[in-house]
């Protein structure tokens, strides 16, 4: 019985390295490769290469010319990497140029809110008095005065007096209770 197993693991191996050896035989070397049909760009076609007769002394007519390589499509190497990581990400789109906007233009100026408390208002005959408070100064007024050089009194209406602040001549009401 071992007789039998030495005798298959030798026929084994032996006939492992015989076929490890054999393409070595029926590949030809590269110098002995030789163009039938040279083209302009220096590859040659596929079908087209022979095997030079070269002789031991190197005097043969068909030796002298030039070794021709194998194509590019015969190369057995792969020319990208099967197994590179990919990424299914994709980045957004950069966002748009900011476009040559105007600054809104400034909102149109406003008058002060109105510094006057009232007081309360006298019906004498001919005019209407209104009695304004602007901290501890008290103002007595009428339709047409001017208070402080920066207010002047438009007009006084039953329940509301109308204001003109100056310097920007803007008009502000102010309530002066009910009619009398």
């Amino acid at each position: 019985m071992a007789n039998r197993r030495t005798l298959f693991w030798l026929a084994f191996l032996g006939g492992a390295a015989v076929l490890a050896v054999i393409p070595e035989f029926f590949e030809p070397a590269p110098e002995e490769v030789v163009a039938v049909a040279g083209r302009s760009d220096g590859r040659v076609p596929q079908g087209e290469l022979r095997r030079a007769a070269i002789a031991p002394g190197g005097g043969d007519g068909a030796a002298s010319a030039p070794p021709a390589t194998l194509p590019a499509e015969r190369s057995a190497t792969p020319t990208t990497d099967l197994f590179a990581a990919h990424s299914w990400y994709v980045p957004p789109p950069p966002p748009p140029p900011a476009a040559a906007v105007a600054p809104p233009p400034p909102p149109p100026p406003a008058a002060p809110p109105l510094p006057f408390q009232f007081l309360g208002k006298l019906a004498d005959g001919e005019r209407l008095l209104v009695f304004l408070q602007r901290g501890e100064r008290v103002y007595t007024v009428s339709a047409g005065d001017v208070i402080d050089g920066t207010y002047r009194v438009e007009r006084i209406a039953p329940t509301r007096m109308t204001i003109i602040y100056l310097p920007l001549n803007i008009a502000q009401t102010l309530s002066v209770g009910s009619s009398l």
